[in-house]
């Protein structure tokens, strides 16, 4: 769940730093060098990547290791208090699935259905019609067979699907003439020869991750408008047209022939609201001010990334601003899990020191023989924790940060007891197990 914070924190920074970003480049760089910026959101929203700030935690040497992070399991003990806050992690990640599971299946059905609708459609064979697209897809550098579909029923001009895709046309503006046919059918072979459909699809999984958060839908709906202007601006460099009034004129022609109706899910339609139309055109007649900029878009995206990543460590530092308070925050979600049964998912949350000093299976012996005898943990309480900076040891220095805790607990089977857990600070900032040890007091 920790990560699932973290990611959607470092996703919405980066979008809406791509969304400012954008707009703010819009008027005088292209399409093509924007799209790096947009990758950037998927990627944040997705991908755990950090910048490497903090000091990399080496081996340790096997004798020290063994002193700081061999479970130290001595008269029988392991386990933990069963308090309310148990229930939290569980309650959290379960209204997440729930919520990420929902979504999933909206999409699922919304797909099935509109596949389902327009495979049944009869492909075009007009001549005319199949000649023009041909065209097209030479001038756009498309080489995979696409299907178009020509009904009444399609309110707009769209591109539905990638492994099979097709160009959905409403039945009006295919009888139009062919001038204004080209321009829509550029329009929509643009779409599919820059990737906008599966990354749209890729924007439907972060939606679908990070449900919750609105700025994961913004985001999308954002990258929205500007795959239809990235989509223009090609058409009006295919067209050669300095001032892009030829395209300009297809589109108002387009919005006059099309109907007020949602297109099918998971397409590409040419026409939206009117409002982001009008903006649409403005953008086309400011085309010949524009410039690819690749260095310069490809050097704010490197900037832009850095600076997210960095935020997002450094916003996790800060959440953890007293190191102690995040050692046993984390101490005592590694207990629950223990307490709960989860032997191998806290060896699995252990860290790397305390890995190699022991398998799973051992950790899970070990755990089940102490465990045992004792029965529930009726309660426990911090005593101490102390934190240390590269401590000393009989066997020399350890490097790294280190917090040492006791707890005072109560079994069923014995009274009183004190736990002492060992906790490490991590290459990636975060603090995991590194050694327990408990006795009867």
């Amino acid at each position: 769940m920790n990560l699932l914070i973290e990611l959607t924190l470092r996703g919405s920074v980066a979008a809406l730093a791509v969304v400012v970003f954008d707009r703010s480049l819009a008027g005088w760089i292209g399409g093509p060098s924007r799209r790096f910026l947009w990758c950037l959101v998927p990627l944040a929203f997705l991908v755990p990547l950090h910048i490497p700030v903090f000091s990399v935690l080496g081996g340790l040497p096997s004798p020290v290791a063994s002193a700081f992070t061999s479970p130290m399991l001595l008269p029988p003990a392991v386990a933990v208090t069963g308090n309310a806050a148990v229930d939290n992690p569980s309650l959290a990640v379960g209204v997440w699935l729930v919520g990420a599971l929902f979504y999933v299946a909206l999409v699922v059905v919304q797909t099935a259905r509109a596949s389902r609708r327009w495979s049944r459609e009869r492909l075009c064979t007009d001549h005319s019609l199949l000649e023009l697209l041909e065209d097209c897809k030479k001038e756009t550098g498309v080489t995979v067979p696409i299907g178009m579909v020509v009904s009444g029923s399609v309110p707009s001009p769209a591109i539905m699907g990638w492994l099979r895709p097709r160009i959905l046309m409403p039945a009006s503006l295919a009888t139009s003439a062919s001038a204004d046919l080209r321009p829509i059918l550029l329009h929509e072979l643009a779409h599919f020869r820059w990737l906008d459909v599966p990354f749209n699809w890729l924007l439907t999984l972060v939606r679908a991750v990070h449900w919750f958060n609105p700025l994961a839908h913004l985001g999308a709906v954002a990258w929205a408008h500007f795959r239809e202007e990235a989509a223009d601006e090609a058409v009006v460099r295919l067209m050669r047209d300095d001032t892009g009034r030829a395209y300009g004129d297809a589109l108002v022609r387009a919005l006059r022939q099309c109907r007020r109706a949602a297109v099918p899910f998971g397409a590409m339609a040419i026409v939206e609201s009117v409002h982001h139309l009008k903006r649409r055109i403005t953008m086309i007649t400011h085309y010949p001010d524009k410039s690819p900029r690749i260095l310069l878009a490809g050097f704010a995206s490197i900037v832009l990334a850095a600076v997210v990543c960095s935020i997002s460590v450094r916003a996790a530092d800060t959440a953890a601003s007293d190191p102690k308070q995040a050692a046993i925050a984390n101490a005592q979600a590694w207990l629950l899990e223990i307490d709960g049964g989860q032997l191998k998912q806290s060896w699995k949350d252990a860290s790397a020191a305390f890995q190699k000093q022991l398998t799973s299976d051992q950790w899970e012996a070990a755990l089940n023989s102490a465990r045992t005898p004792l029965g529930k943990c009726n309660q426990r309480h911090e005593v101490s924790a102390a934190l240390q900076k590269d401590p000393v040891t009989p066997n020399g220095v350890v490097k790294g940060e280190w917090v040492i805790m006791q707890f005072e607990s109560s079994f069923e089977n014995l009274k009183s007891a004190t736990e002492t857990v060992t906790f490490t600070k991590e290459a990636d900032g975060t603090w995991k197990a590194a050694g327990y040890l408990i006795r009867p007091r």
